[in-house]
């Protein structure tokens, strides 16, 4: 991967292209846990590979690129979500699915389970879970306290545990 990221600061579009696709899933999930219109979450990682082409060239460590595209992304995400005033899936709110969603079961039974989570809890435990990024990785991406993204993973897993207790 770093090779890629070394050709794209070249200005290799090709190479750009492919770090992308290599994270197109890990984009969705993430900025899904933010928005939920999919036309949103698409123009927040469009968004975010515009933003990342342009600054690529001040990435000072290749190493660290998927962090530092997680972070636009995210940024990207709360952009949207405060000038389309989205709405949060509330604790009561079915997740809406149909034919044009490319979920596993598994994929669906996570983000099922994390509705009941605010939004903080949600991304952490997302990063954490499915995206197996480290608390300190995680706190680099959010600017938290590491701290404090284990506390919200902790705070997380007891309520989808009362949540779900016998459930699952």
């Amino acid at each position: 991967m770093d090779e890629l990221v070394i050709k794209a600061k070249k200005g290799d579009k090709e190479a750009f292209t492919e770090l992308i696709i290599n994270m197109e899933d890990e984009l969705y999930k993430i900025a899904r846990t933010k928005l939920i219109n999919d036309e949103d979450i698409f123009d927040a990682i469009q968004e975010t590979m515009i933003s990342a082409f342009k600054s690529l060239h001040k990435l000072k460590n290749e190493k660290y690129f998927k962090t530092w595209i997680i972070k636009i992304l995210i940024n990207k995400c709360n952009d949207i979500y405060k000038t389309k005033k989205a709405t949060i899936v509330s604790l009561n709110e079915d997740i809406k699915l149909d034919e044009t969603n490319n979920f596993s079961d598994n994929n669906l039974n996570f983000e099922f389970i994390i509705k009941c989570l605010n939004y903080d809890e949600r991304i952490a435990i997302t990063l954490y879970y499915l995206e197996e990024y480290t608390t300190k990785e995680i706190s680099k991406i959010l600017k938290t306290n590491e701290n404090t993204i284990k506390t919200r993973i902790a705070r997380a897993k007891v309520k989808i545990k009362n949540n779900y207790k016998g459930e699952i």
